[in-house]
């Protein structure tokens, strides 16, 4: 363990012991005190910004307990989330413009381009879309072979799955140089929506960045996309890795997490956002464990499953639908 990641664990360490001394009134007393904050109503003039970033490096390669690789897994996930943001957001055949999408891919090359977004055919080299534009300019349509239950068992079938992006597991991790991108992209999108409700952005890696000497500069480049936000709140991050073990969901702070020891799951921890109450309650609805309402908690999953990345994304999706206004 190098000297600065040292420093980062006892330092995590400490924190964890004051917040543990510290009395539950005294806690609940300040949340009751604070300003109503991730309440803005979400309109089509004050959408919400919903940002992806995926690791594309070789080790996305890697196969998940389903014999399918996770880049193929994560990009099946994504491309189904945003085929039903569209039909979420279509009433009566009008699109309402609730969200802002932007996706950024990194590791899918090397050198000056191994960071980029992520969209493929007449969206490529685009930030942020709209949700007419996402209905409107579909990549391509797959024809997938499914099955369908009947009352006397099941028969074969097909489905049709829209894309978007393509899978990709090619080359390095370049996770801070990810964030830097990201944050230059909120910075400008706050300062043109200040009163929607703040970005949420997804961080799905399966691996350790490789451009940061040290894992205090990971936390550093989270806590800049946090500092972001608009009026009603800074900008929610959540880091989802995708890795083998004993899956970790979405822990609270100042309890014991069984990671104490692993530098890397920590620093993702570190940098995750604290969960507003109301993502609390949604998330204990989506994962059904009341817990997630009651402690200090995290927005991380370390060693997610498949089920578990949708979830996530899930609670991000409804938490906004909810608080659609017009």
């Amino acid at each position: 363990m190098s000297e600065d990641n040292r420093l980062l664990a006892n330092a995590l360490s400490s924190q964890i012991a004051a917040e543990n001394s510290a009395s539950t009134l005294f806690g609940l007393k300040g949340m009751a005190l604070s300003p109503l904050a991730y309440a803005a109503r979400v309109t089509r003039k004050n959408p919400c910004a919903f940002v992806l970033l995926l690791d594309q490096s070789f080790s996305m390669s890697s196969k998940m307990s389903n014999g399918i690789s996770r880049a193929q897994v994560v990009t099946d996930i994504v491309n189904d989330m945003l085929e039903n943001l569209i039909m979420k957001c279509q009433r009566d055949s009008i699109v309402r413009e609730y969200f802002d999408v932007m996706v950024i891919g990194y590791g899918k090359t090397e050198g000056s381009q191994r960071v980029s977004f992520g969209w493929e055919g007449n969206l490529e080299g685009r930030s942020w879309v709209n949700i007419s534009e996402l209905k409107n300019n579909v990549y391509k349509t797959d024809v997938v072979a499914t099955q369908k239950q009947m009352p006397w068992g099941l028969i074969p079938n097909t489905q049709t799955k829209k894309i978007w992006i393509n899978p990709y597991s090619v080359a390095n991790t370049p996770m801070k140089e990810a964030l830097r991108l990201c944050r230059e992209e909120l910075l400008d999108w706050t300062a043109e929506h200040p009163e929607s409700f703040p970005p949420m952005v997804f961080n799905i890696t399966d691996g350790f960045p490789t451009d940061v000497a040290t894992l205090k500069e990971l936390v550093d480049s989270c806590e800049e996309i946090k500092k972001t936000g608009t009026d009603d709140g800074q900008t929610l991050l959540f880091n989802c890795l995708i890795t083998d073990g004993v899956e970790n969901i979405l822990p609270s702070h100042g309890t014991a997490l069984g990671f104490e020891g692993n530098d890397f799951h920590m620093s993702l921890y570190e940098g995750a956002s604290f969960l507003p109450h109301e993502l609390k309650k949604m998330a204990s609805k989506v994962f059904g464990d009341e817990r997630f309402v009651l402690g200090r908690t995290k927005g991380v999953i370390l060693n997610s499953t498949a089920s578990s990345l949708i979830n996530l994304l899930t609670i991000g999706t409804m938490i906004t639908l909810a608080n659609v206004a017009d």
